[in-house]
């Protein structure tokens, strides 16, 4: 079909073909995982679930303390673009005391599409100092945060030592659909059409007062209030024996004028 472009779509049934070069039947619909991936990350952001996905709430990969330096991951799960993990099991790591002075680590979740991993992982990344490690964010590692920890050298954690980052979308951020609409902001834009579309229609059950000059089709000029200001015959309104002066009209829905008397 001429002017015809095929587009990248999925997914399709899969038939055996024959491969020329191997001269072997075989499936002429394969799709690689990156596909998925993509297709997936479309309409779902990074992050983790937030909900009753099997009853996580909202405690899903959150990082609390456990005891001393050990702090405790609870099972959870979320997306990385567009692919799924899941942490089964909560999980216990204990963080490295620094020398001297404090240190911000953050509890990472990464993917990671070498062809040698080719998984998601759970792990500690150590801070520089007070200065938390920097996220990897590549064409083969992504990584999100889910909480900065600052373990110090003379003291075991506390509560106030873990900064949940859940909820930030620059570091990690809430599973959600980025197909979205804002209910409030398209109601005020309907809300708004209807104003305008009231405003500006002429209803069939109202009179309606003009002003300016009509000139009639005949000949007839008249200020709109029933007073003609041409002379002209009778028979210039439309199908009717009446003087042109007392041709009165009004306007009605559909913005034709119909003879009232």
């Amino acid at each position: 079909m001429p002017n015809t472009v095929t587009l990248k779509s999925f997914p399709f049934d899969s038939m055996l073909v024959l491969n020329e070069e191997s001269q072997q039947m075989e499936d002429d619909r394969l799709y690689e995982a990156e596909i998925f991936r993509k297709y997936f990350a479309k309409f779902l952001s990074n992050g983790v679930y937030y909900g009753h996905y099997k009853n996580y709430g909202e405690n899903g990969m959150k990082v609390s303390i456990d005891n001393g330096l050990t702090i405790k991951v609870v099972k959870g799960a979320g997306i990385i673009n567009g692919a799924d993990y899941e942490l089964e099991n909560d999980t216990l790591f204990v963080l490295n005391r620094p020398a001297s002075g404090n240190r911000v680590d953050r509890v990472v979740v990464k993917i990671d599409d070498t062809l040698a991993v080719r998984e998601t992982q759970l792990y500690i990344k150590e801070g520089n100092g007070t200065t938390p490690a920097t996220l990897q964010r590549d064409e083969n590692i992504y990584e999100i945060c889910l909480a900065e920890v600052t373990v110090k050298s003379t003291s075991n954690l506390t509560a106030e030592d873990i900064i949940d980052t859940r909820l930030d979308t620059e570091l990690c951020g809430i599973v959600n659909s980025l197909i979205s609409v804002d209910g409030e902001e398209l109601y005020e834009q309907f809300q708004d059409y209807i104003d305008t579309v009231t405003e500006n229609l002429v209803r069939k059950d109202q009179d309606n007062i003009i002003t300016g000059k009509l000139t009639v089709d005949g000949g007839i000029e008249g200020d709109l209030n029933g007073n003609a200001t041409t002379a002209t015959t009778a028979s210039s309104c439309t199908g009717n024996a009446a003087t042109a002066s007392s041709c009165t009209r009004k306007c009605c829905y559909s913005y034709y004028c119909s003879k009232l008397n």
